[in-house]
């Protein structure tokens, strides 16, 4: 079972990605895996002639320029999307295959954070969507904690399709406005109904 988890900037995906690991998931990130292709050396060529050299610092790509050119100019950000997403998607496949070759059974159930999940399509090859959201004002809060600055924060959060829209396309919601004790309980209780879906397949 390949399950999509989503949500909106700065709700808390990653947080809710580690609780399910921990339940036993076997769990997959998007941002994990752009990361690694940035390090491939065709993916950084095509990229510095994308956007030129000014976007590398030591060589390699440095993220947080490539960020700020990508979400300040929509053009921009679609010309990096076309060029990595297929290969996120490739990886996200292959890797799946090889989990399920692994465990000799195809009644694992990967979890895959994917912050893009409805804007790039990927939610077509998910058996199962789980949407992460949180009241703004938290958002807002927690980024402004780890550095964001406000306009990034709104920047990033145009980027991506509404809350309430992720909301009414999801499968199962965790509000994680709260502490991390009521999250957990909803993560446990999505896992648990996973499992039974699986047990019913």
């Amino acid at each position: 079972m390949l399950v999509g988890l989503t949500g909106g900037f700065g709700c808390g995906k990653s947080t809710v990605l580690k609780l399910f690991e921990k339940l036993g998931a076997t769990v997959l990130s998007a941002d994990s895996i752009v990361h690694d292709l940035l390090e491939r050396a065709e993916v950084r060529d095509s990229i510095v002639k994308m956007f030129g050299p000014d976007i590398l610092g030591r060589g390699e790509i440095d993220r947080k320029k490539l960020s700020k050119k990508v979400f300040s100019d929509e053009i921009q950000r679609k010309k990096l999307e076309k060029l990595i997403h297929p290969l996120v998607l490739e990886t996200i496949d292959q890797t799946y295959k090889k989990a399920v070759n692994l465990a000799c059974t195809p009644e694992i159930i990967m979890i895959v954070e994917i912050p893009l999940l409805f804007e790039t399509g990927f939610d077509k090859g998910m058996d199962v969507v789980v949407v992460v959201r949180a009241e703004a004002d938290v958002i807002r809060e927690r980024l402004r904690r780890k550095g964001f600055p406000d306009e990034e924060i709104r920047a990033r959060a145009a980027a991506q399709f509404q809350i309430d829209e992720k909301v009414s396309r999801a499968d199962y919601v965790i509000d994680n406005s709260g502490s991390l004790e009521d999250t957990e309980q909803q993560v446990r209780a999505v896992w648990a109904d996973l499992l039974r879906t699986r047990s019913q397949r």
